[in-house]
């Protein structure tokens, strides 16, 4: 039986812990930025920016390919999975940042 909590129909709901010291702050402008490499044991992360922002999740060439990606809008949490899988330490995962509109910062915090 699941010790998750559990929501008004009583299914369990997921929870994970924030990963001790493993919060970035990435400075998201009209520049794509990347995020230093996520932890390789880690398959979600939770996102937070302060502006418009669109983001990508994927191996070191990531931020190359963010200006057409995935929309984030300002002050949403918002957890995004990287996959079922583990990674390796040779191959592990970035999340990739460009503005929308002006000058902000993206928070992000991986959870085990």
């Amino acid at each position: 039986m699941s010790k998750q909590p559990r929501d008004d129909a009583n299914a369990p709901i997921p929870v994970l812990a924030l990963r001790p010291h493993s919060g970035q702050q990435i400075a998201v402008s009209a520049t794509p930025a990347r995020s230093a490499a996520v932890a390789p044991s880690v398959r979600v992360v939770t996102l937070y920016s302060t502006i418009d922002t669109f983001i990508e999740i994927g191996d070191s060439d990531v931020e190359a390919n963010v200006t057409d990606s995935h929309f984030l809008p300002a002050q949403l949490p918002y957890d995004i999975s990287l996959g079922a899988e583990t990674r390796s330490a040779d191959n592990p995962r970035y999340v990739s940042c460009i503005s929308a509109s002006g000058e902000g910062t993206l928070y992000l915090s991986e959870r085990d």
